[in-house]
């Protein structure tokens, strides 16, 4: 667990401990944690060949370039190396356009890459593989897994991880927090100034409007143009959960998911309190990949096939990832959204038809409505 200091100034996983313990607080402000949910049963889990495996640990090591912080990765990298004893997982954190870029430049210098690669953003990843940049693996685990945990030849998600609403219990009690984004915009109105979200130039916030406008047509954007003039507006998730914890905001939206699994104990953190969006909550798959110039591709494809077990799947659990394979027990899963909002109502489904045309325009309204 990480304190509050430390978590607020961590904008890649815009870390901040919360009041409830994976799911709403009651109505009298005592924590509840999410409601035991059935996740079904485990589907078969296959490994790599043993001639793979054998190569991979001769290989020795792993390089990954990955959006998520340290404190995510830690359970991950921790049950990986446990199980496979003699392989390094390497981890570098960055956001998503400095791994493109970065594997470019190093690609183009014959540099040590990365073997695997980790990103939300949709577009960047799908110009990544219209590049030639991903090595064309097919993982034996996908073929138990949902069709939309497939993105594009080559990447699959490991986790599909939802954006939430965050509020500031001590300015706006939980009667009145909104539990969906309709009833927050239109509340706006009344504590201008005191909302906030992050810009659409960061993967996950344009992720949450594209996918929530595709869901919901002209509906959707008009609560978004609704939110629009009453919101700040910042950077990352870090800067936006200080705030909140600060008193600055009240409500803040779409904030990356992993706020819900780092709790412990901070007098400063138990005014916040989150909850998922019941008009519509967008679940953003992380998605990985094997690069077509990785130094050790069979330890990238054992990599893979971990993230993509139900071991993996639960490791991931730990970080704050939401695992959505079947069988998986983790308060922040697939069921425990779904028992919150309904299967309807979460935005499941890999990328948007057509997001890589559509981006500039998704853009530019969204721009003109927050007057960026």
């Amino acid at each position: 667990m990480i304190s509050l200091s430390r978590a607020c100034a961590s904008a890649a996983a815009c870390a901040v401990v919360l009041t409830a313990c994976g799911g709403p607080t009651d109505a009298d402000g005592g924590a509840t944690p999410t409601p035991s949910v059935d996740v079904g049963k485990a589907s078969p889990v296959t490994p790599l060949d043993a001639a793979t495996i054998a190569k991979a640990k001769k290989q020795g090591s792993l390089l990954l370039y990955t959006n998520a912080d340290a404190d995510q990765m830690a359970p991950v990298v921790k049950a990986f190396e446990a199980k496979y004893d003699g392989i390094e997982l390497r981890v570098l954190n960055m956001n998503d356009t400095q791994t493109f870029q970065r594997y470019a430049t190093e690609t183009a210098t014959g540099v040590r890459t990365a073997d695997v690669v980790m990103a939300t953003d949709a577009v960047g990843m799908l110009n990544f593989v219209d590049k030639g940049n991903v090595l064309d693996y097919d993982d034996p685990n996908v073929q138990h897994l949902p069709e939309y945990a497939r993105l594009a030849p080559g990447v699959v998600a490991m986790s599909e991880d939802p954006l939430v609403a965050v509020y500031n219990t001590a300015l706006l009690p939980r009667d009145k927090q909104p539990k969906d984004l309709k009833s927050l915009a239109e509340l706006s109105d009344s504590i201008k100034g005191k909302v906030g979200t992050t810009d659409i130039s960061n993967p996950q916030s344009f992720g949450a409007v594209s996918n929530y406008t595709a869901e919901h047509g002209d509906e959707g954007w008009r609560n978004i143009e609704a939110l629009g003039p009453n919101t700040g507006v910042e950077s990352g998730n870090g800067n936006l959960m200080q705030k909140l914890a600060q008193g600055e905001y009240q409500a803040t939206y779409f904030v990356a998911g992993s706020v819900r699994a780092l709790i412990e104990e901070d007098e400063a953190a138990k005014i916040l309190n989150y909850t998922y969006l019941t008009d519509g909550t967008p679940m953003l798959p992380r998605a990985v990949a094997v690069t077509r110039k990785a130094k050790s591709p069979e330890a990238a494809k054992l990599f893979v096939n971990f993230l993509l077990s139900v071991e993996g799947q639960q490791a991931a659990c730990k970080g704050g990832f939401t695992p959505y394979r079947d069988g998986v027990e983790c308060p922040y899963g697939i069921a425990a959204v779904e028992k919150v909002v309904g299967a309807d109502n979460m935005m499941l489904g890999g990328y948007p038809e057509d997001i890589v045309r559509n981006k500039p325009a998704i853009v530019e309204r969204w721009k003109k409505a927050y007057d960026r």
